[in-house]
């Protein structure tokens, strides 16, 4: 279970809301920035220049590619806006971002009652959890104390027997050892029961009272409107950034087409078609 002593806005931050805003959208310099690098060499290709007296078939060609060509630069003059628009939210989330952290840590620094009560109660709760899981242990403890010395004689007569080639009694240690070995499982099961029910009681209710520990941070009117700007970028960033991808999908697809084009053209300049 997480330690309560760092009630600071890291620890915070790594909270599964928290993630929403800080782990699932801005630090993904690698969405924005990759894509655009892939804009910067996703340049168009220049059409071939038409012979003096082109063919039918040159010509009409290099009609289409034109069109084609046209429609890839209005794909990319996209890409570029939406480019430009997920660097812009970036700016203003870290902006925005940095105003929340300051914001947090002011509050941290001075406390409410309600923060106050709630950093007592996880503290509460991992006294609480020391106690529990340290009666649970012992109670383990003790029927290792209990049992394992019965499975260490078995071992040590199972030794002498095969040292002194005694194969009747060594039969009988083994069955002991299997029996003295079930035991130890048996007398076991409750013990460990114990524990992971306990653990996983313990590990809800500080969950809980950690959720309060945020709400209430990030429900504190100093910190609230901060929040919901930060949720707020995230929001509009993943809607750019969606459209920048389609975008740039899309100018890849045009970008394709007008190379088919212009092998087309090539093949009729050069048979005079």
């Amino acid at each position: 279970m997480q330690k309560a002593h760092a009630f600071g806005l890291d620890t915070l931050e790594s909270r599964q809301m928290l993630s929403v805003s800080y782990g699932d959208g801005f630090h993904h310099d690698d969405d924005g920035g990759s894509i655009g690098d892939h804009i910067g060499a996703l340049t168009l290709p220049t059409l071939p220049t038409l012979p003096a007296s082109p063919g039918t078939k040159t010509t009409a060609d290099y009609a289409t590619a034109q069109t084609d060509l046209a429609a890839a630069q209005a794909d990319l003059t996209k890409v570029q806006a939406d480019r430009t628009k997920v660097q812009a939210d970036l700016a203003t989330f870290a902006t925005d971002q940095s105003k929340l952290r300051t914001a947090v840590s002011a509050l941290l620094a001075n406390p409410t009652d309600a923060i106050k009560a709630a950093q007592d109660k996880i503290k509460t709760d991992e006294t609480a959890e020391r106690t529990a899981l340290k009666a649970d242990y012992a109670a383990i403890q003790a029927v290792y104390v209990k049992d394992a010395p019965a499975i260490f004689t078995d071992l040590k007569n199972i030794f002498t027997d095969l040292r002194t080639h005694n194969t009747t009694q060594l039969a009988t240690a083994k069955a002991l050892l299997t029996t003295d070995q079930a035991t130890l499982t048996s007398d076991l099961a409750a013990p460990k029961a114990q524990l992971l029910a306990d653990r996983k009681a313990l590990e809800t209710q500080e969950q809980a009272d950690r959720q309060a520990l945020h709400d209430a941070i990030y429900g504190d009117p100093t910190v609230a409107p901060l929040y919901a700007a930060v949720q707020a970028d995230q929001d509009t960033y993943k809607t750019d950034l969606a459209t920048l991808q389609a975008d740039t999908m899309s100018f890849i697809t045009a970008r394709k087409l007008v190379f088919t084009d212009i092998m087309t053209l090539n093949t009729d300049i050069a048979g005079n078609l």
